[in-house]
């Protein structure tokens, strides 16, 4: 009964893990009228789970008024949006663009992991 139980919760999180992001690419959210957030990270960083899971569930939130884009600097995106914006070293972050990317706001890791600051940073920005 372990085993089948061990079984099923391993399929579920490979399932749930294969399910698709809500997220779009740099390139389809900059061509958007509505504006951006976009996680800069790479694989190697630490804590890059507990990361991507708060802008999950900022994405979950705020999908109707931001796009969301998840940017792993070693991805194809990465050279386009090199072309407009620098990836600083501080891995990961937050950027939100909006007016089509004139207007910028860098976010910190501490920001992205506090659900408080980051809703009050993505309201504030909207407006």
């Amino acid at each position: 009964m372990k085993k089948i139980l061990s079984t099923l919760f391993l399929l579920t999180v490979i399932l749930f893990n294969a399910l698709p992001s809500k997220a779009i690419t740099y390139k389809e959210a900059s061509e958007s009228n509505k504006p951006m957030a976009i996680l800069v990270y790479a694989s190697w960083v630490d804590n890059l789970e507990d990361i991507k899971k708060a802008f999950s569930n900022m994405e979950n939130k705020y999908s109707q008024s931001y796009n969301f884009v998840y940017l792993d600097i070693a991805s194809e995106d990465t050279k386009l949006f090199n072309q407009k914006y620098h990836i600083y070293p501080n891995l990961p972050y937050v950027l939100l663009f909006k007016d089509r990317g004139r207007i910028s706001r860098y976010l910190q890791k501490n920001c992205i992991n506090d659900e408080a600051c980051f809703t009050e940073k993505l309201n504030f920005f909207a407006n």
